[in-house]
């Protein structure tokens, strides 16, 4: 083997441990490497932070691992995961009607000069109160716009505007307070804190909802999923889907503007997974919250206004329910 060979293969293991997103621990990576060769006339431009985006864009338009330019690397790696600097799109606020809008989004991640091309130039706009299912195959860039339109992560380039606030423009502290204030997450992971009870593990979800008047009652929703008897226990006293329930439990009690859940259903059988999704819908239907889910299950479908289909880092298809049914109807 070559010392260049060598050098290929550690950078792809490394990248593949580097992308694993915050949502889902399956966004496959396509390890086939290629070379990629500059146009004379992008050689000739002072290659910036301000503008490598837009020039990686034109040679690099399929999500892919490519191997670039040091230029090109390094203006990426300066340009890193940080806020945007200021400029007449960081005051930018939602369109009339929509909670999220997303423009012209790319994503990319970096190791040595290799750099995976994760989303290209993504663009899609969510009213208040829809039910989104973003679906596709492992690795197609699904978890990774979750992981931005929820305020985990920024994009190298583009806005993402979430209750009126552009996102990559907030400084960490600010994402961190946006995140408290107006979303709840339903991990894959059950992320439950070992010393508390079941209950005070949900109840912290509860503390974090400012608004007295939204607050929900927690016994209830535990009598929703059939866990009255495991308030009390701890997470090493209940089974894995318990510990999941509870996870679902903490992110319903804060009663937040959106809930984003990367497969909510994957861990659960099919009684639970009904109990899930049957409350998922059942608050959107009461309090007009709207819910983003990322699955690859297309059992689920009939009960979002629309389903988003990602596939190799764009939008490649949006289907509209002008009915969307109860999971009641497809869970018989």
């Amino acid at each position: 083997m070559s010392k260049k060979q060598k050098v290929n293969d550690s950078q792809k293991k490394n990248l593949k441990k580097k992308n694993k997103s915050v949502f889902s621990q399956e966004d496959a990576l396509d390890i086939q490497t290629k070379e990629i060769e500059l146009p004379a006339e992008i050689k000739k431009q002072k290659i910036t932070t301000k503008n490598v985006c837009q020039l990686l864009s034109q040679v690099a338009t399929s999500k892919k691992n490519i191997i670039v330019p040091k230029k090109i690397s390094k203006a990426l790696l300066k340009l890193g995961n940080k806020k945007h600097k200021k400029d007449n799109n960081a005051t930018l606020k939602n369109k009339e009607g929509n909670i999220i809008d997303v423009q012209n989004v790319t994503k990319y991640y970096i190791n040595g000069n290799v750099i995976n091309h994760i989303l290209d130039n993504i663009s899609l706009s969510i009213k208040k109160g829809e039910i989104i299912l973003i679906f596709g195959v492992s690795g197609g860039g699904k978890s990774t716009l979750l992981n931005l339109i929820s305020g985990l992560d920024r994009p190298n380039s583009g806005n993402v505007i979430v209750c009126d606030k552009n996102l990559p423009y907030l400084s960490n502290a600010k994402l961190t307070l946006f995140r408290r204030h107006h979303v709840s997450f339903i991990f894959q992971s059950y992320n439950l804190l070992e010393n508390l009870s079941a209950y005070d593990n949900a109840e912290t979800g509860s503390y974090l909802q400012r608004d007295h008047n939204k607050r929900v009652d927690i016994v209830e929703l535990f009598e929703q999923f059939e866990l009255k008897e495991e308030m009390n226990k701890f997470p090493s006293q209940m089974s894995g889907g318990q510990q999941q329930r509870v996870s679902i439990i903490r992110a319903l009690a804060k009663n937040a503007d959106i809930i984003f859940a990367d497969e909510p259903t994957g861990a659960l059988d099919t009684s639970t997974s009904k109990i899930v999704l049957k409350t998922l819908y059942e608050i959107n239907q009461a309090r007009n919250t709207t819910v983003i889910m990322v699955s690859h299950d297309p059992k689920i479908k009939p009960m979002a206004n629309r389903i988003i289909t990602i596939a190799q880092g764009k939008i490649s298809n949006i289907q509209v329910n002008e009915k969307p049914i109860h999971p009641d109807e497809f869970y018989k």
